[in-house]
């Protein structure tokens, strides 16, 4: 299980790293055109902006091309193709590592094929910068959160949130865990899960405890060290949710909360509130392509998800970009301490993933 799941981070590693010029094992994957797709609709809003767009899709053959990472983009395609039937979305759904290469590749052979990417921050920049991202800068961005917008050639359309979760069988009520450090006591040796490719959570976790906490590097390397002994690892989110569930663990330190909601609203016997702090909050996004085959569908598309699509996002129990949606209600409780994906997981990509996976060397799998 844990093999590939480092070069592949190493792969973003090094696109990050690079910036503008060459990925590490490929060379430059592509370059901005000459002209902007989306130029003839930048200076329209309201109907008028919806009518032109809509018109162009359909004269563009009704159809758009998306490649995502996002496990609920169904829900987002039957909300769209309701409100546009004539706009037919054609949806290329991977993991989040698959997505880029794929795109990657394409580039790279000069056949692009999708008009939007929806996947995770670090694929995203990526991908940005390889040039082949195109800033949205509709009027949708007026209902966002700030900390959803200026990322670049992309923008957040939903956060997940790192949580620790539980399988209520495995630890009974009035026994959750309450302070990560906690989850070094041996008497958890065997009942902890992490998901493999989590070195970003890792990261955020490490810098919040060293910067916010005053953990010197040294104690906090220390402390997951002891941690590690007690977990074992999965591939996957999803997987790791189905495995709490079924009692495969009492403990997953790195799972999404809406993973952890959506199986209790099912009946699994999971929770994670009261939160263990942290709560570590990740970037989602939405990228317009540079060279789409489709633009006016991509910009219709991601008109609609950053306005009339944040209400699904959020019934799909998912952290909205928007500032306001009706009805929704912050799965966070009020006054959980949240922390932002650290800035260190960014800037020190190759760092962070060798460390995680050093950290994983040897542990179990879950399963």
């Amino acid at each position: 299980m844990r093999q590939g799941a480092l070069p592949v981070g190493l792969l973003v590693g090094g696109l990050l790293l690079t910036g503008c010029g060459a990925s590490p094992t490929t060379g430059t994957a592509g370059s901005a055109p000459d002209k902007n797709p989306y130029a003839a609709y930048e200076s329209l809003t309201g109907k008028e902006r919806t009518d032109k767009l809509l018109a162009d899709a359909k004269s563009e053959g009704g159809v758009l091309d998306l490649y995502t990472s996002n496990t609920d983009i169904q829900d987002l395609v039957d909300g769209f193709q309701k409100a546009y039937p004539g706009v037919k979305v054609h949806a290329f759904r991977a993991n989040s590592e698959t997505v880029l290469q794929r795109a990657l590749q394409e580039n790279q052979a000069n056949k692009p094929q999708n008009d939007v990417m929806d996947t995770n921050d670090l694929e995203l920049r990526a991908l940005d910068g390889q040039h082949l991202l195109h800033a949205y800068k509709g009027p949708a961005e007026a209902g966002l959160k700030d900390t959803a917008k200026n990322l670049g050639g992309w923008t957040a359309e939903r956060f997940n949130a790192f949580v620790v979760g539980w399988n209520t069988d495995k630890v009974k009520a009035g026994q959750e865990p309450k302070d990560f450090a906690d989850f070094a006591d041996p008497k958890w040796k065997g009942k902890l899960s992490v998901e493999v490719g989590d070195w970003d959570w890792y990261a955020s976790m490490h810098t919040y405890l060293t910067e916010e906490k005053g953990m010197s590097p040294s104690a906090v390397d220390a402390l997951f060290k002891k941690i590690a002994a007690n977990i074992k690892v999965v591939k996957g989110h999803t997987v790791q949710g189905e495995l709490l569930s079924a009692g495969q663990f009492a403990v997953a330190l790195s799972v999404y909360s809406h993973t952890v909601d959506k199986a209790a609203k099912k009946g699994a016997p999971v929770a994670w509130r009261p939160a263990v702090e942290p709560v570590i909050l990740r970037p989602n996004g939405i990228a317009l392509m540079a060279r789409p085959r489709h633009p006016a569908a991509a910009l219709l598309w991601t008109d609609w998800v950053l306005t009339e699509g944040q209400k699904i996002i959020a019934e799909s129990l998912r952290i909205p970009a928007a500032k306001s949606v009706p009805g929704y209600k912050d799965p966070i409780p009020a006054g959980t301490t949240t922390y932002s994906l650290s800035k260190t997981a960014e800037t020190d990509t190759k760092k962070w993933n060798t460390a995680y996976d050093a950290l994983l060397r040897g542990v179990p799998t879950a399963g």
